[in-house]
């Protein structure tokens, strides 16, 4: 019965958030790598992504996150990730990052940034997470390979770390990719994920995707993310604005 329950309360919470996010664009990832991709300044993506582990520790963490480009080849991210399990107890917390990626060529791209997770819920010392890994477009094949590395610590600075692997290969394009990632370690971080990431339009997107942990503790999980990108036009606005004093 709690299973039943459980799981309704996660699909109407996935319909709930995907209704309320889709109306505006978070940090771009392959699938829980994050990608080198970046937001130029006055672009914003909101993303709501639904991940729901099964087996015993049942739970479905739900995390809205906006994502907002600085320009310079920077971008910041705000997130709430907010765990749920079988008894409805919850776990909230903030995610802030920051990613700056720099352009070494029409193909290959540096990639480094961290983030911050401080708990809503219990007074203890944040988790920490940072990267850096570069990515390199196979132009023929429509194909993107990403390596690096990176650090991770749970509620405690930096003290694990792995490596980063990450594929995106175009199959129909501007419509569907096939996405993979992997990070090795033992950590909250460590697990391999593949998926499909579709966008029925240029500014929505849509990526569902298998998650296998490395530690053989935890248990599969599957996730999906909605992504909504827009823009503002300041400088139009401006412009605009101008006109009409001088009328």
């Amino acid at each position: 019965m709690k299973s039943a329950k459980f799981n309704t309360l996660s699909i109407v919470l996935f319909f709930v958030l995907t209704c309320f996010f889709t109306k505006t664009y978070a940090q771009q990832t392959i699938i829980n790598v994050p990608s080198s991709d970046v937001l130029p300044a006055e672009n914003m993506i909101i993303k709501t992504s639904v991940k729901t582990q099964l087996g015993d520790d049942k739970y479905t963490r739900i995390t809205p996150t906006a994502i907002m480009g600085l320009g310079h080849g920077m971008d910041l991210s705000v997130g709430v990730p907010t765990k749920i399990n079988e008894d409805f107890n919850t776990q909230a917390s903030a995610d802030v990052g920051l990613k700056k990626v720099w352009f070494a060529g029409p193909s290959t791209r540096i990639t480094a940034g961290g983030s911050v997770a401080p708990s809503f819920n219990d007074s203890v010392t944040p988790s920490m997470f940072a990267y850096a890994h570069v990515s390199q477009k196979i132009r023929k094949s429509r194909t993107s390979l990403t390596f690096g590395g990176y650090m991770h610590g749970r509620n405690h600075f930096l003290n694990k770390g792995g490596v980063v692997v990450g594929v995106d290969q175009v199959i129909i394009p501007n419509k569907l990719r096939l996405a993979l990632d992997w990070m090795s370690g033992e950590t909250d971080k460590g697990n391999f994920a593949v998926g499909l990431k579709y966008r029925p339009v240029p500014t929505l997107s849509i990526t569902s995707a298998v998650i296998i942990p490395n530690r053989n503790s935890d248990n599969i999980a599957f996730q999906i993310s909605v992504s909504k990108y827009f823009s503002f036009d300041f400088d139009s606005n401006d412009k605009n604005t101008s006109k009409k004093e001088r009328l």
